[in-house]
């Protein structure tokens, strides 16, 4: 349910986009593991998460490191452009710690978007014994807990005292398998860690402050192609967790540079068939606006050029939930999720959410001028 911005809520989402005292503050709520997830360090290190639990465990049984694993919705009782804050102990802001993300580098991270995959809700609900929105866990390389959970485990403070602490138990987790690491023989690469479509890619990208780059193609050869070109370069030290990613045979369902489906100046003639796109999300991940259309056969000469322009360009402006709501509300705009939330209090507050936007624009329709013949 998405309708057209008005010019008053375009001028409210300036407040967004364009003010830069704004765009030097963290937003308010933020990720399941961080004040706001995609933000470095201050040596600017980011932590680069598989996005889904198939690539993330394939990644875990390739090289045969232990998994940092995380969950969480990129959107809150409807309203998209932000990660579901959840319990102060998830957002605390740990993982944004130098020595946590050098850490994190001994371990395959995952993290997961709540209600949208019934496969990985069930394999959640099965480690965590609920299928709650929000999760944290130390896994060993197949997948099992390798550190007891503590309550509902729903955030690194419910197993670790202090950052401190969270180092030194993760560094001896990782030393229990180091050993077979290294004398493993690991055949491929990791592959890209993209969303589990490009739809979620726009919300995912939204909510992290980030660009998205979307893979096009569609047959699945060329796809399988382009994405180990991407991958190689996601997992950069200069470009690793500057970019959400997402793959797809078409742009079909997506809304791009605000003109409606695939109506982008950059696709109108038809001339792109396949390639990768460089995309800026809207304030709620619903649309986005192509900075950079890279052609299949210009990818090996041009791609990583672009990317790095797109990331010095790409402004992190800051965002306020109650901003966000207001303009959800003025838009009609409710993110529906994959499958049903699971959550009593999330589903009532989505409901009542996407009551109000019903009643607006009831109100906005009696209100409206008749139009005369």
């Amino acid at each position: 349910m998405v309708t057209r911005l008005t010019a008053a809520s375009i001028a409210l989402a300036s407040l967004f986009l364009c003010a830069p005292a704004l765009a030097q503050r963290a937003p308010r709520g933020g990720g399941p593991e961080t004040r706001t997830a995609a933000t470095t360090t201050k040596d600017g290190a980011i932590i680069q998460w598989y996005a889904t639990l198939d690539r993330g465990l394939a990644e875990a049984k390739r090289t045969g490191k232990p998994i940092m694993l995380v969950s969480g919705a990129p959107h809150c009782a409807g309203v998209s452009g932000m990660w579901c804050p959840g319990k102060v102990k998830i957002d605390n802001g740990w993982l944004l710690k130098d020595e946590v993300v050098a850490a994190s580098r001994d371990f395959v991270c995952i993290r997961l978007t709540s209600y949208e995959s019934a496969e990985e809700a069930a394999f959640v609900t099965k480690l965590q014994g609920n299928p709650v929105n929000t999760v944290f866990a130390i896994l060993t390389p197949d997948a099992l807990p390798a550190l007891a959970m503590k309550g509902l485990g729903r955030g690194p403070g419910e197993l670790f005292a202090d950052p401190a602490d969270m180092v030194k138990q993760m560094g001896e987790v990782a030393a229990k398998y180091a050993v077979g690491v290294a004398a493993t023989k690991v055949d491929g690469e990791p592959t890209l860690p993209i969303t589990l479509d490009a739809r979620l890619g726009l919300a995912v990208a939204s909510a992290d402050l980030q660009p998205l780059a979307l893979v096009i193609a569609s047959d699945e050869k060329t796809r399988a192609a382009l994405e180990a070109k991407l991958a190689v370069l996601a997992w950069s030290n200069d470009l690793r967790g500057r970019f959400t990613y997402a793959s797809a045979d078409s742009l079909r369902g997506l809304k791009l540079d605000g003109h409606g489906e695939s109506k982008s100046d950059t696709l109108k003639s038809g001339a792109f068939k396949s390639g990768v796109l460089l995309i800026e999300p809207d304030v709620f991940g619903v649309e986005g606006k192509i900075v950079s259309a890279i052609d299949a056969n210009d990818v090996d000469k041009m791609l990583s050029s672009a990317m790095h322009a797109a990331s010095a360009k790409h402004v992190r402006a800051a965002k306020s939930r109650e901003q966000l709501k207001r303009l959800a509300l003025a838009n009609g705009i409710f993110f529906e999720t994959g499958i049903p939330v699971s959550g009593k209090k999330e589903a009532e507050d989505r409901a009542k959410f996407k009551a109000q936007i019903e009643e607006a624009q009831k109100a906005r329709a009696a209100t409206k001028p008749l139009q005369r013949g």
